[in-house]
């Protein structure tokens, strides 16, 4: 279930009361994107959609929607509408849906929207929890795991032109999330999801993710180093780089060839267009490749055969997202549909 419940019970506890624990959530990622993948989207705001267990006789679960806005935007309130009604057509069944504003304006809270013509009107409300309402005191003597990743945008918000401060802040949560950790035993998915939280809110550049990562090695086991997403990011990087190079040489030298043996001109501007999709595609599954091996201690070389197979350069992002995200290479294969031997 990961920490939908804790977040629920820091931002909107009524809610959290309506969840049935003893079963799994299940987050909808794949029908969010078929259902808004053509709406606008702006920018500075994340969706999240999971079917989510409800004590309820009449319903099992229903569908829960959740936007993070960070900025302030106009016609909010119509995107949250829009997005209601969709999923209710969707579903056909009662929609959930929050919105968790994490801008820094005092005065902005859009909580509903009301349109009418003519004595025909409707009125739609939503819940928000406005971030900028808890106190830094209030958020550091909570236990809550949720309450770590509101300090972490904080963090960024105030020290946005000081990436030594942001380090040095970034360090601090580590060490608070490792006492965390320790005493409320977490399983493996958890710690991975807290510590991806925490390390992708405060972005550094490379000079202070060295200083970072050496700090941290320091720490002498305080800190679960298996979960350290700031690797991830280095593999991916290096991967990307030699990934790329290699695929676009060689999908140049294909794309040559090809064109030499149509022995046209315009064959040779076909084949260098095949060229630099197959470049595109190859540099993918390199970049790919190349996160897996460093990451996934259990991962086998034979395994790279299901990854080489895919043509898909979009769908192998997809993949690169998910192998970011997996605990193990055999949870990562799953995910994608095969089978680990």
């Amino acid at each position: 279930m990961g920490f939908l419940p804790e977040c629920l019970e820091r931002v909107h506890s009524a809610l959290e009361g309506r969840i049935d624990r003893s079963r799994k959530v299940r987050f909808l990622d794949k029908e969010l994107r078929e259902m808004m993948g053509a709406s606008p989207r702006p920018r500075q705001h994340v969706d999240v959609l999971a079917e989510v267990p409800v004590k309820d006789p009449d319903l099992d679960w229903v569908p829960f929607h959740v936007e993070v806005q960070r900025s302030r935007v106009s016609r909010f309130a119509h995107r949250m509408l829009f997005y209601h009604a969709a999923l209710v057509r969707r579903f056909r069944r009662p929609v959930m849906s929050l919105a968790i504003l994490a801008d820094p304006d005092p005065n902005w809270r859009p909580t509903e929207l009301t349109r009418g013509i003519g004595g025909i009107s409707t009125r739609f409300e939503f819940p928000i929890c406005k971030l900028l309402d808890f106190t830094d005191a209030e958020l550091e003597s909570d236990p809550n795991p949720v309450n770590l990743v509101i300090l972490a945008e904080r963090v960024l918000r105030r020290h946005r032109e000081d990436p030594v401060a942001r380090r040095e802040e970034n360090l601090a949560l580590f060490r608070r999330m490792a006492a965390l950790m320790r005493s409320k035993r977490y399983d493996d998915e958890q710690r991975l999801v807290l510590t991806r939280a925490i390390d992708w809110s405060i972005p550094l550049p490379e000079t202070e993710e060295r200083i970072f990562l050496e700090q941290l090695r320091q720490m002498e086991g305080d800190v679960p180093m298996t979960y350290l997403t700031t690797f991830e990011r280095h593999a991916r990087r290096e991967g990307l780089e030699a990934g790329r190079k290699e695929g676009l040489e060689k999908g140049r030298d294909q794309g040559l060839r090809r064109g030499r043996q149509e022995g046209l001109a315009t064959g040779l501007e076909r084949g260098q267009q095949r060229g630099r999709k197959d470049g595109l595609r190859d540099g993918w599954v390199e970049a790919l490749k190349a996160l897996v091996s460093v990451r996934f201690p259990d991962w086998k070389p034979s395994w790279n055969r299901h990854l080489e197979s895919l043509d898909d350069a979009e769908l192998l992002q997809d993949w690169l997202k998910l192998a970011a995200a997996s605990p193990s290479g055999a949870t990562f294969l799953r995910s994608i549909g095969k089978r680990p031997r």
